[in-house]
């Protein structure tokens, strides 16, 4: 067998070294970056932008985000994500069962907010929820809500009568022909949600505030901990230099001060559904 001498290959590995360019050890050590794909369509909306806000951080720049394209309803796009079949991060309420299920990333991104309720009422009857400063008061009328929304559970477990519709827009309209007396929605969206549906015969009441304990929070696979990992520590960097909460008051600020929700008349309900060990910011 021919065989090199040691000297020969030495010198020959060092000639090799040589001819590399500072710029091409770079490249060779740098990991190759990471894509990570949000459901749906490529889009700017507040969940997107702080998603890339915490992989903005300097120890993150290893990943970049990308939409998926896949529109599907919510259970079969987590399923889809814990499978990795296209889509690497989801966001939600929390729960048991979704905590048993996926990887919950503990930052609470809508403040909270989400458990707080002002209602969709009919404009004939814009007085229907003065003076309710109770449950029991409260479950005189009937609220309406969509049928897979965790909401519904929250409601009925506090004593509140339901209807449901597995047709969001079905909701509007059933609140216009009296099916229901109330529809209440996030404050976070309520005057969004009214302003797409554009119907004449509806308004938001501005008298009471439903509020319940929530947190809603990125998820990713069960077992996709170093994605979890990198989105926690870009959060909590976000929140430590003041850009999350710049980032949610351009988004919510002026929905939240229009709503004037510091004189209405609160209703405190429980949630039976948020694990004990969540915190509520």
């Amino acid at each position: 067998m021919f065989r090199i001498p040691l000297t020969q290959f030495a010198a020959a590995c060092l000639w090799c070294c040589l001819l590399l360019t500072p710029v091409d050890v770079m490249a060779a050590a740098k990991p190759a970056v990471q894509t990570v794909y949000y459901g749906g369509n490529q889009r700017q909306d507040y969940y997107v932008e702080l998603l890339q806000l915490a992989l903005s951080y300097p120890g993150n720049h290893d990943y970049q985000l990308k939409a998926s394209g896949l529109h599907l309803p919510k259970q079969r796009a987590f399923d889809l994500m814990n499978a990795h079949g296209g889509i690497d991060v989801l966001f939600g309420s929390v729960s048991q069962e979704r905590l048993r299920q996926y990887r919950g990333i503990p930052f609470s991104i809508l403040k909270g907010y989400n458990g707080w309720r002002v209602a969709l009422i009919h404009r004939q009857t814009p007085d229907i929820l003065r003076g309710i400063h109770s449950k029991q008061h409260l479950s005189r009328l009937t609220a309406g809500q969509f049928l897979t929304w965790s909401d519904t559970q929250i409601l009925r477990r506090n004593g509140l009568k339901v209807d449901t519709s597995t047709d969001g827009n079905g909701l509007y309209g059933m609140l216009e022909r009296g099916r229901i007396d109330y529809f209440p929605l996030s404050v976070l969206e309520v005057a969004y949600e009214l302003s797409i549906h554009q119907n004449p015969q509806l308004m938001i009441d501005p008298h009471l505030l439903i509020i319940y304990p929530s947190a809603t929070w990125f998820y990713v696979a069960k077992d996709n901990k170093a994605l979890a990992d990198v989105l926690l520590q870009g959060l909590q960097q976000a929140e430590q230099d003041g850009s999350f909460d710049k980032l949610f008051q351009r988004y919510f600020g002026d929905a939240l001060q229009q709503l004037q929700l510091e004189k209405r008349t609160r209703i405190m309900l429980e949630n039976p559904l948020l694990p004990a060990q969540v915190k509520i910011k």
